[in-house]
């Protein structure tokens, strides 16, 4: 594998690049190959780094389990030493030591015009364009076919490239053998025959793909465009142990025993011993007392009812429970051990809207803990793009990538009555909401949710010491038997390691009044208006645009889609 400019993070890993994606190197671009070469590379098995969130794991993954990518610490490898196999990707190259024209060859073989010998690379520069098609196959650009579009015995071992600057229209592509040229430009906006492979498997579809490919740049940001699916843990049981214990191989073995009246400590243990857990799961549970183990799995037991509530209903639920209740609501097994979610009752403010039609309830999460999951991935059309899964076979099981964060955020509500909308944009959300392709986005009330979301980000930001691109939200909408919608969102920011974030939003608490009230004070105005203002159509969103409402894409969990300044402008709180 080729090393990075740069050290990928694990979130990064999971966010941004993944199986599937080019990085660029300092040797040149690379395709990050499947997750399941990482562990045959280290000899490793993916139970060793298994992140266990059996929610997440029943309700989206299909039962699957999840793996995460080890660093070098953990392997025990020298920081700058390479970890994730990769595959060179693009092959073909400009050498630029031919002016005026340049040459186009396979990297592998040399510059056909230069001096045989390492030398023949030296002036090398990987060419920017690929091939991929919407159902997320990524091959060369067939550089022979755009020559020789009607085909012929023509084989080159090498192209001339004529022209260059930014303008593509004035590239040409000439085969040295029969002098056939094309313009590029015109090559760029066809379509082409996909040939149906995906090079981090290293294999093709038999027969090709019928999707036609596009020619792409290699950096462009819809040639690799990941899926994640993402919960919080917000367990009744609050600590570590509960979560290690929520293993389904090992609350299966407890129920067994409990159900046969043998739940005893020689038992467990014997059951551990031969349940295929990691060393450090068996380490971790046998130097835990008895007596606090057989605690919490009846805990864990009594409240098991069987049914898989959807994430963000559950989460919702929870996190509304909290703001009434404080969390968690079962005090720890273990004396001093953290909770993985925590609010504190007595921190909870309400704050009226600054026209006094609403009154918010704004709760500080002291603590919590995120699991990203990368299911797949997309190319070419975020929205009608086939989603590639980017899952790897282990065994009997199938493991998806992920990574576990862990900090702080701030859950906001209405506590009272709903939003009670109304209004032109209203009527026309709730239009598009009707629609076949509706979504859950495209209800009036999340759109207001995240509309309201967006100002308060860009708001908190300024205060908060985060960059507004730290900050993420989770838009959350549940409709009652009643057809009323009830909704929130959770402001939060996360990362890597178990000691989580230093308060910095959740210090923010006592003084959300006046960054309500400054998120909302310009919001009948933009830098853009009246282009903004007078957005026409309500697809994927109505008035909005980056001077007003758009966000980073790493907070945004909906890809700025679903906004509109003026739904919030007609129902201010």
């Amino acid at each position: 594998m080729a090393r990075p400019h740069q050290e990928i993070r694990p979130s990064q890993f999971i966010v941004t690049y993944g199986p599937g994606a080019i990085v660029e190197t300092r040797t040149g671009p690379v395709v990050v190959k499947s997750m399941d070469q990482l562990f045959q590379q280290i000899r490793r098995d993916p139970q060793d780094f298994e992140i266990v969130d059996d929610r997440l794991s029943r309700a989206e993954l299909g039962g699957a389990r999840i793996a995460r990518v080890p660093t070098n610490a953990e392997l025990e490898l020298p920081q700058e030493d390479w970890v994730y196999p990769t595959e060179r990707f693009p092959f073909w190259a400009l050498c630029m030591r031919h002016p005026p024209a340049q040459i186009l060859y396979p990297v592998q073989r040399g510059c056909p015009r230069c001096p045989a010998g390492p030398r023949s690379r030296d002036g090398a520069q990987a060419i920017r364009f690929v091939q991929a098609c919407r159902a997320g196959h990524l091959d060369e650009v067939n550089w022979n076919r755009i020559v020789h579009p009607t085909g012929g015995a023509c084989r080159p071992d090498h192209f001339i490239w004529h022209g260059g600057g930014r303008a593509l229209r004035h590239v040409t592509i000439e085969c040295p053998d029969c002098g056939n040229s094309e313009n590029f430009g015109q090559a760029y906006s066809r379509t082409w025959t996909c040939t149906g492979k995906q090079v981090e498997l290293g294999q093709a579809r038999p027969g090709g793909c019928p999707e036609p490919a596009r020619i792409l740049q290699r950096g462009a940001a819809n040639l690799h465009l990941t899926v994640v699916s993402s919960a919080l843990t917000i367990l009744e049981m609050p600590t570590r142990l509960h979560t290690v214990l929520k293993d389904r191989a090992i609350l299966s073995a407890a129920r067994v025993l409990r159900r046969r009246g043998i739940l005893n400590e020689a038992n467990f243990r014997d059951e551990l011993d031969h349940a295929g857990l990691p060393a450090t799961t068996v380490a971790y549970l046998r130097g835990i007392p008895w007596n606090e183990l057989r605690t919490a799995i009846e805990q864990l037991l009594d409240q098991e009812d069987g049914a898989i509530q959807p994430i963000r209903e559950e989460e919702f639920d929870r996190l509304v429970r909290a703001a009434t209740q404080g969390a968690p609501p079962v005090r720890p097994v273990t004396p001093g051990a953290p909770p993985l979610f925590e609010v504190r009752l007595a921190d909870v403010r309400r704050f009226r809207g600054p026209f006094g039609r609403l009154q918010f309830r704004v709760t500080p999460v002291s603590r919590l803990r995120m699991v990203l999951v990368q299911r797949g991935y997309q190319r070419v059309d975020p929205d009608s793009g086939i989603v590639t899964p980017v899952s790897f076979p282990w065994g009997a099981r199938t493991w998806f990538p992920g990574v576990e964060l862990y900090g702080e955020g701030v859950f906001i509500d209405i506590d009272g009555a709903g939003l009670g909308l109304s209004g032109a944009r209203h009527d026309v959300w709730r239009a598009r909401h009707g629609e076949p392709d509706g979504t859950e986005i495209d209800h009036p009330a999340h759109v207001w949710w995240h509309t309201f979301s967006h100002r308060l980000l860009t708001t908190l930001s300024v205060d908060s010491g985060y960059s507004s691109a730290a900050i993420r939200e989770r838009v959350y909408l549940t409709i009652d038997q009643h057809g009323d919608a009830h909704g929130g969102v959770l402001l939060f920011t996360v990362q890597p390691g178990g000691d989580g974030t230093l308060g910095g939003l959740i210090s923010l608490v006592p003084s959300m009044g006046q960054i309500i009230d400054a998120a909302l004070r310009d919001v009948q105005t933009c830098s853009n208006d009246p282009l903004c203002f007078e957005s026409p159509t309500v697809g994927a969103r109505g008035a909005a645009c980056y001077s007003c409402l758009l966000v980073s894409e790493t907070s945004c969990e909906h890809r700025n889609h679903g906004l509109d300044r003026l739904l919030l402008m007609e129902n201010l709180p």
